[in-house]
């Protein structure tokens, strides 16, 4: 079982993923901040983070590439995601494996997913 981790500050958004992408077979851990999110990498050993662009304060671009500095993450997934397509376009810049822009289908984000993972 893939165990995904989802940082958003939304969160109904990070309920819906959680709901959905349980019931289809992934271990899914979400956050609504990026405070902790060195120390839930490290003790939830994710195969891909899910990390939203803008988080308030925070930028899911400059977290991205402080992950990717860390060896004990070279293995980790990163899709980034947001509703400014701008903010996407660059996604390997900041070393993601990949994006996709919200409003997405839950169809599209799963198939993202699956391509991302293998």
């Amino acid at each position: 079982m893939n165990k995904l981790l989802i940082l958003d500050d939304s969160p109904d958004l990070l309920d819906t993923l959680k709901y959905i992408l349980g019931n289809i077979g992934y271990k899914v851990k979400t956050l609504l901040s990026a405070d902790n999110i060195y120390r839930e990498i490290h003790d939830f050993q994710p195969d891909l983070l899910l990390l939203d662009i803008f988080l308030g304060e925070e930028d899911g671009r400059e977290i991205c590439k402080q992950l990717r500095k860390s060896g004990e993450n070279k293995d980790l997934r990163i899709l980034v995601f947001s509703s400014y397509s701008t903010a996407l376009h660059d996604y390997k810049s900041f070393y993601a494996d990949d994006y996709i822009e919200k409003p997405f289908e839950l169809k599209s984000l799963v198939d993202k997913i699956t391509l991302v993972l293998n």
